[in-house]
């Protein structure tokens, strides 16, 4: 593809080709064998076994599939026996690591801007997992979704991104941040003290969606390095290397995005296919054909909101009727269903460890 291409070129081309493997930049691959060769693995073997040879990770620019990554970070925990690497990786991690996108969110007036421009260009520097930002009230709900079935590098991901939430962003912002909840999807692997020590906040485990929850006024901080005329020639430089991707929409964020937001304002009325085609302004079989294109659909998407708001009413100590309800199920037994489904637990079980966390939580944190 040349940079004399049309719209209508690479819209063909985008049509014509087939489904595409989700992919990362491959400066974070590289960045992640670095992290575990300084730490005694042997680099090569790494690469060999997540079938990345050294030459992919030469362009920190070029791109390489997400689930060789996920092969990438199992095996380098398995090489250094250490459950808790990812912890490890994201407290060395550092916003410049990620070139423009990273000085773009330094450079954003506060931490709620810089968070919100990377989840817009999030598809740049990973297209599979999902990042969201939901404000309820006076509280801010960020979750993480990866990307295909279960797997352990799953938990590895999860954590990173509680750590370079809360602590990264955090010390960019000039203080730690005082989670209200930390939820995980995935069980400890290795020992949960020493993940609750390095991320510095209570730790649920087995919840039906990954999800940090903060106060929204964290989003409002300050940011010491913020110059809004270099952020927005940052985002311009930023924007066109998002367009740059095969298969890219025309602007962020992602549709699947913008469906789980609809979605979440009306779980009561469930996933009603006609109306939120509507209100994109597109037919329903287009709405399903694009979020198929991106991996999803609208069932899947219902589920993961509902999973996702699950955790806060349990944990808010709403009846188990009421929960139902406001999810949009028509009878409590179906959300028992689902909730079984997604945690392996049932709601009442779910509200009991979650109450037997707070009462555990030493008194001032």
């Amino acid at each position: 593809m040349t940079a004399r291409a049309t719209t209508a070129d690479l819209r063909r081309q985008t049509a014509a080709a087939p489904a595409r493997a989700p992919s990362l930049w491959a400066r974070i691959a590289a960045q992640l064998a670095g992290y575990a060769e300084q730490r005694g693995a042997d680099r090569g073997a790494l690469l060999e076994a997540a079938g990345l040879p050294p030459a992919a990770l030469a362009d920190p620019d070029a791109r390489v599939p997400l689930e060789a990554f996920y092969t990438l970070v199992e095996a380098a925990v398995a090489a250094l026996a250490d459950p808790h690497l990812g912890l490890g990786f994201a407290g060395r991690f550092q916003p410049e690591h990620l070139d423009a996108l990273g000085f773009l969110a330094m450079s954003s007036p506060t931490l709620g801007e810089a968070l919100r421009r990377m989840l817009r260009y999030q598809q740049l520097w990973n297209e599979g997992e999902r990042y969201t930002l939901e404000i309820r009230g006076d509280r801010a709900h960020l979750g993480f979704a990866p990307f295909g079935p279960d797997r352990p590098a799953h938990g590895q991901m999860a954590e990173v991104f509680a750590l370079d939430v809360l602590v990264n962003a955090g010390q960019m912002s000039g203080a730690p941040i005082e989670a209200i909840a930390v939820r995980f999807r995935h069980a400890p692997a290795g020992d949960p003290a020493e993940k609750e020590r390095r991320i510095g906040s209570r730790l649920a485990f087995g919840a039906p969606a990954t999800e940090l929850v903060m106060p929204a006024e964290v989003l409002e901080r300050p940011l010491p390095h913020a110059n809004e005329a270099l952020a927005a020639f940052l985002e311009r430089q930023v924007g066109a290397l998002a367009a740059r991707l095969p298969g890219a929409a025309p602007a962020p964020p992602a549709l699947a995005q913008r469906v789980r937001s609809l979605l979440g304002e009306q779980l009561r009325e469930g996933a009603d296919l006609p109306a939120l085609a509507a209100r994109l302004r597109m037919s329903p079989r287009t709405l399903q054909r694009r979020l198929r294109d991106e991996g999803t659909s609208l069932n899947a998407l219902l589920d993961e909101v509902r999973r996702a708001r699950a955790a806060a009413l349990l944990e808010a100590d709403m009846a188990i009727a009421e929960v139902a309800y406001l999810l949009g199920y028509s009878e409590p037994s179906a959300f028992h269903r689902a909730f079984r489904r997604w945690t392996g637990a049932t709601p009442e079980g779910f509200r009991a460890r979650a109450a037997e966390a707070r009462a555990a939580r030493p008194s001032g944190r």
